[in-house]
Parts: C-alpha cells; sequence; structure tokens
C-alpha cells in the first residue's frame, strides 16, 4: 500500500521548501500540532553576540502541489481551493505576512524526482505570490496568477524576509 498521490505530491513540496531554506540560511517550521492554515514560517537567523538567535520577523506560507496548473502568456495559472485563498487575503497588515508557495509538478508522476549517482533532481519549481483582496465567496476554488518570473529561490526567499522585516518595522516607526 502507498501514500496518496496528494501526499506525495505535499512531500516533495515539502523537499523543496526545506531545500530552499536551507540554501537561505534561514530556520523552518514546517510541523504543526493542528492546521489553521498556515503550512509553516521561515525564521531568519541572526548574530547576536556570540549567538544565533531568530530575528523575530517571520513570513508564514501556505503550501500547495499540484499537476493542475498551466503557464499562460508568462503567467502560471492556478485554480486555489477558496478556503485557502480566504485564509491568506484576510490577514491584515498588523499580521505576519502569508505567502503561498505553489510547487507546479510535470504531469508525469515518474519525472517528479529522479536520483542519480551524481545528483538528485526534483523536477520543475516553486513559485511564490502574496495573496490580496477581499474574501471570495466562490464555492470550491479562486483563480489566481503568478508571474512565471516568481520562482522561489534562495536568494529572493531571502529578500522577502528582509522585506517583511522593514514592513514590521515601519509599523512601528
Amino acid at each position: 500500500m502507498t501514500i496518496t498521490i496528494q501526499h506525495t505530491q505535499e512531500t516533495l513540496c515539502r523537499a523543496h521548501v526545506y531545500a530552499l531554506a536551507g540554501s537561505a540560511g534561514v530556520n523552518l517550521e514546517i510541523k504543526r500540532e493542528f492546521d489553521y492554515g498556515v503550512d509553516g514560517t521561515f525564521n531568519p537567523v541572526i548574530i547576536r553576540g556570540n549567538r544565533r538567535v531568530e530575528s523575530g520577523f517571520p513570513l508564514d506560507f501556505q503550501a500547495k502541489a499540484t499537476v493542475n496548473w498551466e503557464l499562460q502568456n508568462g503567467v502560471i495559472v492556478y485554480d486555489l481551493e477558496t478556503k485557502n485563498y480566504n485564509d491568506i487575503v484576510s490577514r491584515g497588515p498588523a499580521q505576519t505576512t502569508m505567502i503561498l508557495i505553489l510547487l507546479c509538478l510535470p504531469r508525469a508522476r515518474e519525472t517528479w524526482h529522479e536520483i542519480e549517482a551524481q545528483s538528485t533532481t526534483l523536477r520543475h519549481c516553486c513559485y511564490w505570490t502574496f495573496l490580496s483582496g477581499e474574501v471570495t465567496s466562490n464555492e470550491y476554488t479562486k483563480r489566481i496568477e503568478i508571474p512565471a518570473s516568481q520562482f522561489l529561490t534562495p536568494e529572493k526567499l531571502n529578500a522577502l524576509l528582509a522585506a517583511e522585516r522593514i514592513r514590521r518595522q515601519t509599523q512601528y516607526s
């Protein structure tokens, strides 16, 4: 008996996120006791004196993995479940920012993860976006668009964390 396709996709998405966080030098929290719309948190680490500590300026995320996406005119098009969309857009400006991370897998399952003696390859990449707007009353999904240029790299993750720190600090200036 094997795990479900959805759990396989979720596991591969976590693998991407772990690799990104490790490469970016960021502490990652994924395991929560209960799931209330946040899949994880990136916590930047700073050096205070001779110790490494979390900065206190985290960035939350919700992560999705799917084969049901399309690239149209330089934009990733995806139908996000309404409940997930609403979880993200309902955050106010005083709250920690939450981004959506979308792993766009190839349709052929056998190509999702390839292993050779010299390399391990996770196919395709994760895209990120901020979602804003009004809570939707759509019954099932809300179509979102992510510019294809917004693939998540370690450098981009660090830039997003720096922007979150500045955003939070300016609220109290």
